[in-house]
């Protein structure tokens, strides 16, 4: 094993404390009969049924470990991972002199045993006085491809890229809302499991990536902000998210569609834009519904749809789907500049009234609201509170010798200013708080995104703010943030 070979070489001249751990680590090995591998700036320990390819990766399986130790090495993990479930693999993430980084990924037999993990191991006392925080890990498995041809369909995307890369399971393409022969000039790619997806990035980042002359730009795609969803949650879950409609399919069409096809009744159906939610009575029908309509050649391939569970929505994630929301309606909510002119609004009592002219826009469950600037500024506030403990206060003025509206926010945390953020120039004072939050929102979850468990590549030094990704990094403790 190229591992083995490697420590035994760093021994012979390393000091006491190498040899001892190269010691240990053999010892584990032998006991153990787990693989070590180190490569790509991390140690994988790796179950013999995964090696032997008996078992699979299960997805939504895995758990962060941060705050550990620099000298906590696998022989110490391992154990103490053991006493919760089978642990299938550890991710140990090494610096270039090769001592770790202070944390560490580990996948188990299943979702259950990793929630299980999270609870018991969440601020573990690891040592004297030292804690750790374990939360569960996003296990990406799907990257981002913009810039792509808009005349490709998704049959020779698969065929080019399968050339280049390796795991690739599916490919999501959403057709232009005007040439439906055309795609948005973006695709989504699907891989086998968050390795497979990280290789791939691995080997495109570095350099420039052409397909058919054009050059593409490559990242992960951006998994729903906020903590991930319970399993148990999301199995009680009585509704469908359909993407990729036509624009101009009618909400009726779509229920004649799902209830000739599967003979189920549709409870409730929300169609917005290029997405709808449909709902049934209960989970069993709604199942069926799922394998009806997406078996092979069923009513989603021949149409290109993309049917999944619709998921729960939390504070930190109004924002994003409220985003696609308004993308619908945004021509309804600029009708009357003038009838919001002379108002001062402030974070603490917002009593926004509708007008009789404002057309009703859709909340998260499909119910008509007339104050949506009001459900900006909450969710807005709920995810300050949430991910920093936080508060909000919003300022909402006339722009001098102008008609425009600017809405200014301002972070505070016990008394003091975190981020000020001062707002753009809009028609109306509606307008520039969605626009403000909408804004705000996203800067703060990209400049600040060791607030949310991510994937390992971005627990790397965040050159902006010159903070250690283990060291700064905020302790996950039930729920609360404290940051050292």
């Amino acid at each position: 094993m190229d591992f083995l070979k490697k420590i035994h070489i760093q021994s012979e001249d390393g000091t006491p404390d190498e040899c001892q751990l190269t010691i240990r680590l053999l010892e584990m090995l032998r006991k153990t009969k787990y693989e070590l591998v180190q490569e790509n700036g991390q140690r994988r320990l790796t179950a013999p049924e995964i090696v032997r390819g008996e078992k699979q990766r299960v997805k939504g399986a895995e758990i962060f470990l941060g705050r550990l130790p620099r000298d906590c090495y696998e022989d110490e993990l391992m154990p103490l991972l053991e006493g919760v479930g089978r642990l299938m693999e550890l991710r140990l993430m090494l610096d270039f002199s090769g001592s770790t980084r202070g944390y560490a990924f580990a996948l188990f037999e299943d979702s259950k045993t990793a929630r299980n993990a999270c609870a018991k191991l969440d601020c573990y006392e690891i040592r004297p006085g030292h804690r750790i925080g374990v939360v569960k890990s996003v296990d990406n498995c799907r990257l981002f491809f913009g810039g792509v041809p808009k005349n490709k369909c998704k049959e020779e995307f698969l065929e080019e890229l399968n050339k280049l890369l390796e795991g690739i399971i599916d490919i999501y393409l959403y057709p232009n809302a005007q040439d439906k022969t055309q795609n948005r000039g973006f695709i989504f790619v699907e891989f086998r499991d968050h390795r497979a997806a990280a290789m791939a990035r691995r080997k495109l980042i570095p350099g420039k990536v052409m397909l058919w002359n054009h050059e593409i730009a490559v990242d992960w795609a951006d998994p729903e902000p906020g903590d991930p969803i319970d399993e148990e949650i999301m199995e009680t879950v009585t509704a469908l998210f359909v993407r990729n409609l036509s624009l101009d399919i009618p909400q009726q069409k779509i229920r004649e569609i799902f209830q000739k096809t599967t003979k189920i009744p549709v409870l409730k159906l929300k169609k917005i834009n290029h997405f709808a939610f449909i709902h049934y009575e209960n989970r069993r029908a709604a199942q069926t519904v799922m394998n009806i309509m997406t078996r092979p050649n069923g009513v989603a391939q021949v149409e290109g749809w993309e049917i999944t569970w619709a998921k729960p929505i939390g504070a930190s994630k109004i924002l994003e789907r409220q985003r696609c929301i308004n993308e619908a309606v945004a021509n309804s909510n600029v009708k009357n500049p003038d009838q919001n002119r002379g108002k001062h609004t402030s974070t603490k009592k917002h009593n926004h009234k509708p007008s009789h002219n404002h057309k009703p826009t859709v909340d998260l469950n499909g119910n008509e609201v007339t104050d949506e600037s009001s459900v900006h500024m909450t969710a807005v506030q709920n995810f300050v509170k949430e991910t920093f403990s936080a508060s909000c206060v919003f300022t909402c003025m006339r722009v001098t010798g102008s008609s425009n509206f600017m809405c200014k926010i301002d972070i505070f945390k016990d008394s003091l200013l975190l981020f000020e953020y001062p707002g753009q120039p809009m028609p109306t004072e509606q307008t520039a708080i969605i626009d403000a939050c909408t804004k705000m929102y996203h800067f703060v979850t990209n400049t600040f995104r060791n607030c949310v468990i991510q994937d390992n590549e971005q627990y790397r030094t965040k050159q902006k703010l010159g903070m250690n990704p283990v060291v700064g990094s905020p302790v996950y403790c039930n729920n609360w943030i404290n940051y050292t």
